[in-house]
């Protein structure tokens, strides 16, 4: 989905998403280099280690469906739009009509019709390769192998851009901070579980917990992912400029907008919180999966 390759560089599409696939690539190499790898990190801190990881990938990616991949629509499927102080929830969904307010404006500029949709190419074939490619084929994952108005467009490129951006940002960014007490988030165990309350001791509980190095090299990857890249480009920042005409820049110019005011109300929300929380504040949200 990242390569874009079935688009030239003129076209809209790649121009909107190229700024949200920045580094994806790099960062994937580098990963089957480093973490992926026979022997690799994943091979020496997981109970499961690289052979299991890529079975539960696999498992995972056969269950995975669009519904999981819009945010409001897995909101509503796992039922949790009611919950309260739910704060990953309503500021994601803050951040879902921003950017889906963004895209709509382009893709009504470049995509006027139905037809309009339909009868480009180079767009049908990126949608197909991902479908054929991604999902294999696979209906029951009810991704789009073709899209027919620009109303289903513009959902695919929004769930694209959030799910780059502040779904990356939600489960990476705090890896560190919760996962750095290793009782929270341990890697292996070396003990089953208990199958009875009651009957855990510190001893028994030490002893089940990874062991000293495995733990260091836990710490070290969640202090790795969670850094922030030296050339961050926050949610909303285009430097480089990719369209010209004006109503993509006023698109551009109201985006950025839109997120400062959704920043202003979430640092308000956070000063009243004894644990803020700031994971999906936007100026604190990469554009793009770049670590």
């Amino acid at each position: 989905m990242a390569t874009l390759r079935q688009l030239p560089l003129c076209h809209p599409v790649y121009k909107l998403l190229l700024p949200h696939t920045r580094y994806t690539l790099q960062v994937n190499t580098i990963a089957r280099a480093t973490l992926l790898n026979p022997e690799g990190l994943v091979d020496k801190v997981t109970s499961i280690g690289r052979q299991g990881l890529l079975y539960l990938m696999s498992t995972g990616l056969a269950h995975f469906t669009y519904t999981n991949f819009c945010f409001p629509d897995s909101l509503r499927a796992r039922g949790v739009l009611a919950i309260p102080n739910y704060h990953y929830r309503d500021d994601g969904l803050k951040i879902w009509a921003a950017i889906e307010s963004f895209v709509s404006e382009i893709v009504d500029y470049y995509y006027p019709s139905d037809t309009s949709v339909q009868q480009d190419s180079e767009l049908q074939a990126w949608v197909g390769e991902i479908f054929a490619w991604g999902f294999l084929n696979r209906e029951s994952s009810g991704f789009p192998c073709r899209l027919r108005t620009p109303q289903e467009l513009r959902k695919f490129l929004t769930a694209i851009i959030f799910n780059c951006s502040a779904q990356h940002a939600a489960v990476n960014s705090g890896q560190h901070d919760f996962g750095a007490w290793m009782p929270n988030a341990p890697s292996s165990m070396r003990q089953p579980p208990p199958q009875t309350k009651g009957t855990t001791t510190l001893k028994s509980y030490l002893e089940t917990l990874p062991e000293v190095n495995i733990t260091c090299n836990n710490l070290l990857l969640f202090w790795l992912v969670s850094q922030e890249p030296k050339d961050q480009r926050p949610l909303g920042t285009y430097p480089d400029e990719h369209f010209t005409e004006e109503a993509p820049r006023r698109s551009i110019a109201a985006f950025q907008s839109r997120l400062a005011q959704i920043s202003q109300d979430i640092r308000e929300r956070n000063k009243g919180l004894a644990l803020p929380y700031a994971y999906m504040d936007p100026p604190l949200i990469e554009n793009s999966v770049s670590i």
